[in-house]
């Protein structure tokens, strides 16, 4: 019986800072031949952030529509008292897709568990108040 002399059949793991937070973390000694070394918390991290990004932009899309169904209102109305109400709902709306501007940005600044979920929180806020 033949022994392989080859370590690439050893199970070696190796303690390497990660790219992004710099804390340690396990990993295969074949892995460092693929690039950007990046911990399951920065991956995980990374992929929050990406739901509540599409779920931000997908919310902006509706207040933009919503903004245009106004308008168009707006367009047709010959009541003033009407035209106030929708000039203000159109303010409203416009706020609310500012903020949702901000928020976009602060999470993809952000590197941090902590924000992620106020940020969550915050957009949360923002639907309701936009419904």
């Amino acid at each position: 019986m033949n022994m392989p002399d080859s370590n690439n059949d050893k199970f070696v793991l190796k303690l390497v800072p990660c790219a992004r937070c710099g804390n340690p973390f396990m990993i295969k000694s074949d892995q460092l031949k693929s690039g950007e070394l990046i911990c399951d918390n920065c991956v995980k991290l990374e992929q929050r952030k990406k739901q509540l990004t599409s779920s931000v932009i997908e919310s902006q899309k509706e207040i933009k529509t919503s903004i245009k169904e106004y308008e168009d209102k707006l367009k047709l109305e010959d009541s003033q008292e009407q035209k106030i109400i929708f000039y203000e709902k159109i303010k409203k709306k416009s706020e609310i897709l500012t903020k949702s501007i901000v928020l976009l940005k602060k999470i993809e600044k952000t590197n941090d568990e902590k924000y992620i979920e106020e940020y969550k929180q915050l957009f949360e806020k923002l639907k309701k108040e936009s419904s």
